[in-house]
C-alpha cells in the first residue's frame, strides 16, 4: 500500500539513497531508504528505520562476501553470506511486525 506520496517524492528518495550508496555517504542512505520504506510501505518512521539499519547491515556483509568470493576464498565469503543472511531475517521479521 502506497500512502499518499507522489510518484515524483517516491522517486526522488530512490535516487537519492543510490547516490548516497556511490558517494558513501552512509547517514544519507539510511535517511532516504527509511523515508522510502516509510512512504511505501505505510509504516511509523522508527519502524522504517530499524528496518533499514538491518537492511544495511546485511548490504555490508555482502559487499565482504563479493570482496572475497572475487579473491577465490569462497570460505570465508560464506562465511559473510551467512551473516548476511541473518541480517535480512530481521529485516523481513522487523517489517511484518510493523
Amino acid at each position: 500500500m502506497i500512502m499518499k506520496a507522489s510518484s515524483q517524492k517516491l522517486a526522488s528518495y530512490e535516487i537519492g539513497w543510490w547516490k548516497a550508496h556511490h558517494r558513501k555517504q552512509w547517514k544519507k542512505v539510511s535517511n532516504d531508504m527509511s523515508h522510502l520504506y516509510h512512504l511505501q510501505l505505510g509504516i511509523p518512521f522508527f519502524v522504517a528505520k530499524k528496518c533499514v539499519q538491518f537492511r544495511l547491515r546485511a548490504a555490508k556483509e555482502h559487499d565482504l562476501a563479493e570482496k572475497f568470493e572475487d579473491k577465490g576464498d569462497v570460505s570465508r565469503a560464506n562465511l559473510h553470506w551467512e551473516k548476511a543472511e541473518k541480517w535480512l531475517v530481521k529485516h523481513f521479521a522487523a517489517l511484518r511486525l510493523k
